[in-house]
């Protein structure tokens, strides 16, 4: 598979689409097009896409640039996915390099990512790729 990540962009969304189902979420296109729309326009958000070489999107990463009182300044990975048929080729790896690349440039010098403690897969691949656990949680969520 040729490497070709680039920056996400608007006619993507079909494409995310189908891959965001894989990942287990459920959304409209006009949902999922509206919060692209924000991402792109932030500089401190940065949404890569890898194609293959039949110039099909087989993954996405997002990574965005936050800051915490308790931590100060980090980049946080909120969501990766590699399609299923295109998964053990090396793609979720090269986004993460991307990912992290577009963390370095921004000066940052830590990268953080959560990962569902039911995605096992994920923990060992994080894993390889030289991240640490750093904690165990559960979360909260109340809809208002």
């Amino acid at each position: 598979m040729l490497l070709s990540i680039r920056q996400a962009k608007m006619d993507d969304v079909d494409a995310l689409l189908v891959l965001t189902a894989q990942l287990g979420y459920q959304s409209t296109r006009c949902e999922l097009a509206n919060r692209l729309e924000v991402i792109l326009s932030s500089d401190k958000h940065r949404a890569l896409v890898f194609q293959n070489n039949e110039t099909l999107v087989v993954g996405w990463i997002v990574i965005e640039q936050r800051i915490t009182l308790e931590g100060g300044d980090r980049a946080e990975i909120t969501g990766l996915v590699v399609h299923d048929l295109a998964r053990g080729q090396g793609v979720g790896k090269q986004l993460v390099q991307a990912a992290i690349s577009w963390a370095h440039s921004k000066g940052l010098n830590k990268v953080v990512v959560s990962s569902n403690a039911q995605r096992e897969g994920s923990h060992h691949f994080y894993k390889q790729m030289g991240f640490k656990q750093k904690k165990t949680s559960i979360q909260y969520i109340k809809y208002i």
